[in-house]
């Protein structure tokens, strides 16, 4: 037997005489009964959920909230399911002439009650933004979207949500201080100067603003405090996270999350959901 081939067999033996064997160590943390026999299923860790194709239907099964969230239904009977990206699905079957991509928009609930907004109140788009104050992306936005309310003045409703993030300093700090310019009829005014600021957000800054655009100081002192404002935020963070808004912005159009790379393209958005109306 040549040399190298006896080497090769004794390292190999070397190794798995090395082999270190273990146990498992595993727990059962879900198990549901489905209301329609499961064909196929697929999974989609980025937004924690679970596509279940069944003979009418995929649904939308979250392991979190532990039920179904949403469903598509079917027309044709399918037997295999794959996740192409974030917002499509391929369908199959064992005919391999016969194959089906959907594109799907989950429509979220935001609650914009009491939220500070431009445009009519009434208005058939409306546009909500979870924002941080010290968010480059958010500033740049920011500009974006002011061109396409003069664009769509009497079409489109703009909600800001506070969704300070905590790797920010002094983001919290600007979100109640935004909230508290409110109070006073300067949100908007305070928002942006906040966001033309990002990079230069702290506590002279914000003192700094309230004082340009001619805030009572004390009252915004006081206002700036509030719990009802804490509170404001705590829930705009918890809906955000709720609906998967991991980071800023996330902006969203009648419901439907608006990818990063299809901000760019917000105005044809706005004109798909007023003709589907």
């Amino acid at each position: 037997m040549p040399r190298h081939i006896k080497l090769i067999l004794v390292l190999m033996l070397t190794l798995l005489a090395s082999t270190v064997q273990a146990d498992v160590s595993f727990e059962t943390i879900l198990t549901e009964k489905m209301e329609s026999p499961v064909l196929d299923l697929t999974a989609d860790s980025d937004q924690d959920l679970v596509f279940l194709l069944t003979p009418n239907a995929v649904l939308f099964y979250s392991p979190g909230e532990k039920a179904v969230v949403d469903r598509i239904p079917l027309s044709e009977t399918f037997d295999r399911i794959t996740v192409l990206d974030r917002d499509r699905l391929v369908l199959s079957t064992d005919d391999p002439s016969r194959m089906t991509i959907l594109r799907y928009d989950r429509i979220y609930s935001i609650d914009t009650t009491g939220r500070a907004f431009k445009g009519p109140e009434d208005a058939k788009v409306t546009l909500v933004v979870f924002d941080d104050y010290q968010c480059p992306y958010c500033a740049r936005l920011e500009r974006f979207i002011e061109q396409v309310l003069t664009q769509f003045p009497n079409e489109v409703k703009y909600v800001i949500k506070q969704f300070p993030l905590s790797s920010h300093a002094f983001a919290h700090q600007a979100a109640m201080a935004a909230l508290a310019a409110g109070k006073q009829g300067k949100f908007w005014e305070f928002h942006s100067r906040l966001l033309a600021n990002h990079d230069q957000v702290n506590e002279q800054k914000i003192v700094d603003i309230a004082g340009e655009l001619g805030l009572d100081m004390d009252q915004f002192n006081k206002d700036r405090q509030l719990e009802s404002s804490r509170q404001r935020i705590r829930e705009d963070i918890e809906n955000g996270k709720r609906i998967g808004v991991t980071g800023t912005p996330a902006a969203f159009i009648n419901g439907k999350r608006i990818r990063n790379r299809e901000l760019g393209t917000l105005p044809q958005l706005i004109i798909r959901e007023l003709d589907d109306q």
